[in-house]
């Protein structure tokens, strides 16, 4: 693992050098050289250690003093630490100011040659997850709670309690075991309870970090709404997929109504939601029901840490995976698609009933905000035949229950939707979202399922827009089986994109290729052209494929695939943080799922992981996993290691419930350096595994 003080020394390691913080490297009797190891400036939490090492040539006595200066070093208690005879360095207690302290090695046989490296000096901090302020916590049920101390070589061991309004509260406010597994209360509590993190690094006062938590009866906010969508394949292959909404009762125990948009083989449907339920056995675990005339549909649900679910199909009607997350009533009207506005969209599914071939839609629009449609564009890839139209025309209602209809008349035909308004803005921070299913005749037209998103209306519309590092998700077929690949590269806003990437073509695996100088264009409107895969070293040469992408803000968008039968379609997502990422940025729960099966021979994935970092360069993982594989397999324990470098992308490999190989793409870090991963990417890449899926991981 690589730490981020090893990243800062390597970062001003030449800057060491060119200063020449050596002596005059002379003396009567030759030319001695020091040099201290690590070289240029480490970060060194309080009351920690760091060895330093000195290396002496030139003479024959190699031994070396040890010295400590700094502006804030003089006075007592010794405000810049220690330093023993054989470097090793313990912080202070508190950071000096300022909170560099120069680590310096004077050569005994010469006392004008010496060479100086730097500590800067920082507070422990003490990081708990699920960091959400005021986090719910269903009655009688657990939560695992982590925590992961920074810088990095702090103690990752913590003492855990719980408060409420300052006073020890356990066990009538629940109860936490000395993993910070919590167990709440069987009753709702009437203010927050406050878990707390101590580390056991001797400071005054303790190091700790803490989340205020409240007992709550069920994970979903009551009398509200939430939009969801779905999408997989029936018992004999076909394209199945789902979006709607539904509404909860007083204390979001229960589901009361709702409607959805149902694609089978066979027809579109429109049916009400009648009932339903969530049901949860941990807290960040459950089992959704949705009651309509057609059955009940069951699925399994890993819950973020903002109650948002993924989840997978886990009943007799079909295999497929999906998510659901809560819906903002103040946008259900057609004002919501604000005039001026762009919005763009990427969706996935089959060609006609008949042929099941895979097929993928991309594009953008102009609302009214008065229910027309002026202006737009579209890309299609239906088994490799490619058309597209600037051209678009049409129509939108939203209704009052956040459900509505979607009309787009283009050169290549007219195309209906059923849409859910999902929740945001018309702001960049926090687009407007909304799911889409195609509400056509599946027998004559594509069946589509996928997301509309609000375009920031920033956007250049030059190739400015493509700058800076991305991670990419991608998912096609090849032949019968998948083809899924993970890409991390960047623009450097003139025209080229550089970096590598891992893939999976149906058991044959691509691992870290690297793709340089391959080309793309972005244009009005924020439609990009961009190459990506292939491998233009080989011999023979595997050309890029070429890809039609859709930027909803800079270095964002959805992506389809113009140039081959794989319809690769994915998106693209902002890397932020790349260069500071360290194993212990990724410690703490996730809710993960498959994401856009390829075939329906892929194995559908909904895990509750638990990354572990508990010191010692040790990096577990944790959880249970639910999955579907033509039989369904509840509450399967996960056991395995990872690694994360600072590039951003590692690895996964499970010993339980299977043997199983992933790399790992980290997507994002609160807070910039020291901060947490927020979400990453998995990509199986075991040779046995012909239908490999990429899964989406999120706290």
């Amino acid at each position: 693992m690589m730490k981020k003080n090893c990243l800062a020394t390597m970062a001003l390691l030449s800057a060491a050098v060119l200063a020449g913080c050596s002596g005059n490297g002379k003396n009567g009797n030759g030319a001695a050289r020091v040099m201290v190891s690590p070289a240029g400036q480490s970060t060194v939490g309080v009351t920690l250690t760091q060895q330093y090492t000195a290396q002496v040539s030139g003479v024959d006595n190699h031994a070396v003093t040890w010295s400590l200066t700094g502006t804030a070093c003089s006075g007592s208690g010794n405000p810049c630490g220690t330093i023993s005879a054989t470097g090793l360095y313990t912080a202070p207690a508190t950071p000096p100011s300022p909170p560099t302290v120069n680590i310096t090695a004077t050569s005994v046989a010469n006392d004008g040659e010496f060479d100086t490296a730097q500590a800067k000096i920082v507070p422990i901090t003490v990081i708990v997850s699920p960091g959400v302020d005021q986090f719910p916590v269903v009655v009688g049920v657990t939560q695992q709670f982590t925590a992961t101390a920074v810088p990095d070589a702090a103690p990752q061991t913590f003492t855990w309690s719980l408060s409420q309004n300052g006073s020890s509260c356990s066990p009538g406010c629940g109860t936490i075991d000395g993993s910070g597994l919590y167990t709440a209360p069987g009753v709702v509590t009437s203010s927050a309870v406050t878990v707390t993190a101590t580390s056991p690094a001797p400071t005054t006062p303790p190091t700790t970090g803490s989340v205020n938590i409240n007992v709550v009866a069920s994970r979903l906010a009551g009398s509200s709404t939430y939009a969801f969508r779905m999408s997989g394949f029936d018992g004999s292959g076909n394209f199945v997929g789902l979006a709607g909404n539904f509404i909860t009762n007083a204390n979001g125990t229960a589901i009361t109504s709702g409607v959805e948009d149902e694609l089978s083989s066979t027809q579109a449907a429109h049916r009400a939601i009648t009932g339903g339920a969530l049901v949860t056995d941990v807290n960040d675990h459950a089992t959704l029901t949705l009651t309509t005339a057609a059955g009940t549909r069951t699925f399994k649900v890993a819950l973020s840490q903002n109650g948002d679910g993924q989840m997978i199909e886990f009943d007799s009607h079909s295999r497929g995976s999906g998510v659901f997350a809560l819906s903002s009533s103040a946008k259900f009207n057609n004002a919501a698609l604000k005039s001026g506005s762009t919005f763009v969209f990427g969706m996935t599914g089959s060609d006609t009933a008949a042929s099941q071939k895979r097929a993928g839609y991309v594009g953008s629009f102009k609302p009214d905000g008065t229910g027309n449609i002026n202006s737009g564009s579209l890309d299609i890839n239906r088994n490799g035949t490619a058309s597209s139209s600037t051209n678009v025309s049409g129509t939108y209602n939203i209704t009052a229950n956040g459900s509505g209809t979607l009309s787009l008349t283009t050169d290549v035909g007219t195309f209906n939707f059923g849409i859910y308004v999902v929740n945001g803005t018309n702001n960049v921070n926090n687009p407007l979202t909304l799911y889409m299913v195609s509400t056509d005749d599946p027998q004559s037209a594509s069946a589509e399922v996928g997301t509309l998103v609000f375009q920031d209306p920033g956007i250049a519309g030059s190739n400015a827009d493509l700058n800076a590092a991305t991670v990419i998700d991608l998912t096609g077929v090849s032949g019968t089986n998948t083809l899924v690949s993970l890409t991390n590269a960047g623009g450097d806003g003139a025209g080229h994109f550089n970096g590598t990437y891992d893939a999976n073509n149906a058991g044959t695996i691509v691992a870290a290729k690297q793709i340089t100088n391959y080309a793309y264009a972005c244009a009005t409107g924020g439609r990009c052209t961009v190459d990506l895969l292939g491998d233009p070293a080989a011999n023979p040469v595997v050309p890029p494929v070429h890809f039609v992408e859709y930027l909803t803000t800079a270095n964002r968008g959805f992506l389809l695939d113009q140039s081959s039968a794989a319809v690769l379609t994915g998106t693209m997502t902002p890397q932020k943080g790349i260069g500071v990422f360290a194993g212990t940025e990724l410690a703490g729960a996730f809710a993960a799922a498959t994401v856009d099966s390829g075939t329906s021979g892929v194995t559908q994935v909904e895990a509750n992981l638990v990354m572990e970092s508990p010191g010692n360069d040790v990096l577990n993982v944790a959880g249970v996993q639910d999955a579907t594989d033509g039989g369904q397999h509840s509450a399967q324990g996960l056991a395995g290691t990872f690694t994360l470098l600072a590039p951003g992308t590692g690895t996964m490999t499970l010993t339980a419930p299977a043997a199983a190989k992933y790399v790992l793409y980290a997507v994002d870090l609160s807070n910039g350096a020291g901060g947490t991963v927020q979400h990453f990417y998995l990509l199986n890449v075991d040779a046995a595994n012909p239908d490999a899926s990429i899964v989406f991981a999120e706290r």
